[in-house]
């Protein structure tokens, strides 16, 4: 995948600020997000009967002037009774159809270009839910660190609603069922391991899934410059995974590419100590920032010209995890 903040870039911006009496100048380097007026999904396997798109009300935030409108897109998966929905992949399989996943995405343009990535989960059986944060695609309003953690709750409530609702579950005026009975998992790549992980704090999963995590603010600048600057200097967000990851009672799968030059395989080589068990690391030889799924791609073509398609090595690790620890 494509960024707009190299390595080499950010340090060029860091090197120029020294000296100078600039705060928090580099916190929109974290979005390279991208309004759309309507989405249309690149490589499309889903069937159109099993994809809804939802606008949904997100939260108000300091002097934000009113709530955003956020979408999201539910991928249903196939029923028994219409087996010609299904994919004719062979990683499908039937007994996933009770397992929901709720993705959240990399800090990239906006649900579009992670359409390939939604896919390999649906075609393996399981209900994907995904939404577009705040500025993204049709999302209105501005990302923000605080922004995204907000749009992660709002996306929760709404698929914790919708369950409950399907299965007729008797609960008072809003209260939420919890996540982890219900068989929900986070699923966070990059910038979105982040949000995974801070709603996994609050509200537990069934388990957490993160892909190319991201460690911190404090720790992309480091890894950046090694020149010792404080993170704070330069941008007010922390994405502090580090400090939050040993609240996350979830199992966890940890995944991330060795030869990952935009955030590095060390970040989740941390991220893993200070996990608590249940715990999984599953380190993917050949992989970039986005090649762990389909480590052969090349990742100079955006995945909306050339979706990335998982291999087996994958499907296996993703599929026996979920089905050890989600009910």
């Amino acid at each position: 995948m494509r960024h707009s903040l190299t390595r080499t870039a950010f340090l060029a911006a860091l090197l120029s600020l020294v000296g100078v009496s600039c705060i928090h100048v580099l916190d929109s380097a974290w979005f390279t997000n991208e309004a759309v007026d309507a989405y249309h999904w690149p490589h499309n396997e889903v069937p159109k009967n099993h994809i809804e798109l939802v606008e949904l009300l997100g939260d108000t935030l300091g002097e934000e002037e009113g709530a955003p409108s956020l979408y999201g897109v539910w991928l249903h998966p196939c029923a028994d009774d219409r087996p010609q929905d299904c994919s004719a992949a062979p990683e499908f399989d039937s007994q996933h159809r009770g397992t929901t996943i709720l993705y959240f995405h990399g800090q990239d343009k906006h649900l579009q270009a992670h359409w390939d990535r939604l896919q390999i989960l649906w075609r393996m059986g399981y209900r994907v839910f995904a939404i577009d944060y705040r500025g993204y695609g049709r999302s209105t309003g501005e990302p923000s660190e605080a922004g995204l953690y907000a749009d992660g709750r709002t996306a929760l409530r709404h698929v914790l609603t919708r369950i409950a609702e399907e299965r007729g579950l008797s609960l008072d005026e809003g209260e939420l069922p919890r996540a982890d009975i219900l068989g929900l998992v986070y699923y966070g790549r990059s910038l979105g391991t982040a949000v995974a992980v801070d709603v996994a704090t609050e509200f537990n999963p069934a388990a957490l899934v993160l892909e190319s995590p991201v460690a911190s603010s404090q720790g992309f600048v480091d890894s950046a410059t090694g020149l010792g600057i404080s993170a704070s200097v330069v941008m007010s967000s922390r994405f502090d995974n580090v400090g939050k990851m040993p609240f996350v009672i979830a199992p966890k799968l940890l995944m991330h590419g060795r030869e990952d030059d935009y955030v590095l395989f060390e970040f989740a080589e941390l991220l893993y100590d200070l996990a608590s068990d249940p715990k999984e690391f599953f380190a993917v030889s050949g992989a970039g920032h986005g090649g762990v799924p389909c480590p052969n791609r090349d990742e100079s073509v955006d995945a909306q010209e050339v979706p990335c398609v998982a291999n087996s090595a994958y499907l296996e690790q993703v599929g026996d995890f979920l089905d050890q620890y989600v009910p």
